[in-house]
């Protein structure tokens, strides 16, 4: 889906309505940050399985709405569902962005099978067989949300049970980079991923989406430091070495290089057909990578260079930025001077 801008009170009312899950971005044409949301919701919104609408309104332009909702800095992303606010973020934090998005957007098969909190009647009935496949993919869905992924009881600021909080202790320990969902907050993912995972206890831990197993397993694990290497950390990189040295080559194998969705002749976004055509009218002599036949590539480069949209300009092996820092780079002439550019025949 794409992002949609809504300019009117009665559209932004219509958008919250709806009782799908849903993104609401309070956007400022100042904010340079605000463009940078746009964008990463672009890339979540072709990754995330399970649909989640997704609009930005100029906070600015509809005053009597950004003060309903209490918006005092853009940007602004607040979560929709069942048209009630749910949670959101405050401020470009692209880690926490992603998580919410792949946990709000998971609402999006099970509501229609949950009657506890919705307030609009499904018109869909869903067969036995039909509820415990959107269940099932809800929670492939939360698991693969993170590389090492945590259900457990309560959150890593105030574990719920020892269990949990021992298993906190030892992640945070080892200085782990993980996610967590709280199986309290949501009975159907409590009991239904017993059965996903045939582990009939928690804390549950995974890893790249499969289980590693409660407490005593997870505790035996860390007795193999090649386990402990493995896991993604804290400030770390989390790719290999070998990763590092190709992103590096694919990076300094032309003086201009453009990381993009799809190729400089076919764009697959908005983002990367407007900065081909100012590099082309700068006339521009740079080659492009196609990052969506290359999923390593694509996720690998997002850590490599701290940043985490597409497309991504390089000149002689440094990153300039995205589409908004592109622009505003074409306007200055010395740096025009430094691109390598196609001469007139």
């Amino acid at each position: 889906m794409k992002i949609e801008e809504l300019k009117t009170g009665e559209e932004v009312a219509a958008f919250i309505k709806d009782p799908s899950p849903a993104v609401l971005h309070f956007f400022a044409t100042w904010a340079p940050s605000c463009e940078q949301v746009n964008q990463l919701l672009d890339d979540l919104l072709a990754e995330v399985s399970q649909p989640l609408r997704a609009a930005f309104i100029d906070a600015e332009a509809l005053p009597g709405i950004s003060l309903n909702f209490k918006i005092t800095a853009a940007p602004t992303l607040v979560f929709f569902c069942n048209g009630k606010e749910i949670d959101r973020v405050d401020g470009f934090i692209p880690k926490e962005i992603q998580s919410k998005v792949v946990l709000v957007s998971s609402r999006s098969l099970s509501q229609s099978s949950s009657n506890s909190d919705s307030t609009a009647s499904s018109t869909v009935s869903l067969t036995p067989e039909q509820e415990k496949e959107a269940l099932n993919a809800r929670l492939k869905n939360l698991i693969s949300s993170h590389r090492v992924m945590l259900f457990m009881k309560g959150n890593p600021s105030a574990p719920r049970c020892g269990f949990s909080r021992t298993i906190v202790e030892l992640l945070n320990t080892h200085n782990v980079d993980y996610g967590t969902f709280d199986i309290f907050s949501d009975e159907t993912v409590r009991q239904g991923l017993k059965e996903y995972s045939n582990w009939p206890t928690y804390p549950q831990l995974y890893l790249d989406g499969d289980l590693v197993g409660g407490l005593d397993v997870v505790k035996e694990e860390f007795q193999d430091q090649g386990f402990i290497d493995n896991l993604p950390k804290v400030g770390g990189k989390a790719e290999t070495g070998d990763l590092e040295k190709r992103l590096k080559e694919i990076i300094s194998s032309h003086r201009l290089m453009l990381f993009m969705k799809g190729n400089r002749d076919a764009p697959k976004c908005g983002f990367s057909r407007s900065i081909v055509e100012l590099l082309n009218k700068a006339r521009a002599d740079f080659h492009t990578f196609d990052i969506l036949e290359d999923e390593e590539v694509r996720q690998g480069l997002k850590e490599y260079s701290n940043w985490p949209t597409y497309p991504q300009l390089y000149l002689d092996g440094e990153l300039i930025g995205g589409l908004d820092v592109v622009k505003e780079e074409l306007l200055d002439t010395h740096f025009l001077r430094q691109i390598p550019r196609i001469r007139n025949e």
